[in-house]
């Protein structure tokens, strides 16, 4: 599934997944908790109910409104000293305790993963709102490259 050609922008993409199967490489492919579900989009509850199926694709809501659910879904996944007192990302930081963000297994970070996913299968075409996804797929390797 997260290896489909139909993702716009393969090239970084195709690293986000590359380092991700790095990451759970080096947890030797071992569960370490949930990532908290508060605020999550409701595409990745809805996979889960569908047994994680590699086929499914749900219907998400307007592109501005599940870019928002995401963005505010992954900003609260980070370390307090990741987030600026007005509540921005600040994506330079990457020096900290990441505790509750390093989950690898079918509970973590796959999660935003699968996100990222159907939401690239939606703005493939659409260069305005392509930028915002790739802006979080960008976050989402410093991340994961940060804990390899």
């Amino acid at each position: 599934m997260l290896q489909s050609g139909e993702i716009p922008l393969p090239d970084r993409w195709f690293e986000l997944v590359t380092v991700w199967k790095a990451f759970e490489e080096k947890e030797n492919y071992q569960s370490s908790g949930f990532l908290d579900s508060t605020g999550r989009p409701a595409c990745i509850g809805l996979w889960i109910r569908r047994h994680r199926s590699i086929t499914w694709r749900p219907v998400l809501p307007k592109l501005s409104v599940f870019e928002k659910e995401f963005r505010c879904w992954w900003i609260s996944l980070q370390p307090d000293w990741r987030v600026s007192e007005d509540g921005v990302l600040m994506s330079e930081e990457l020096v900290g305790d990441w505790g509750a963000l390093r989950k690898p297994g079918i509970n973590g970070v796959l999660g935003a993963l699968v996100c990222l996913f159907y939401w690239g299968l939606e703005v493939k075409g659409n260069a305005k709102q392509r930028q915002g996804w790739a802006d979080h797929v960008e976050d989402c390797i410093l991340v994961l490259r940060h804990f390899i």
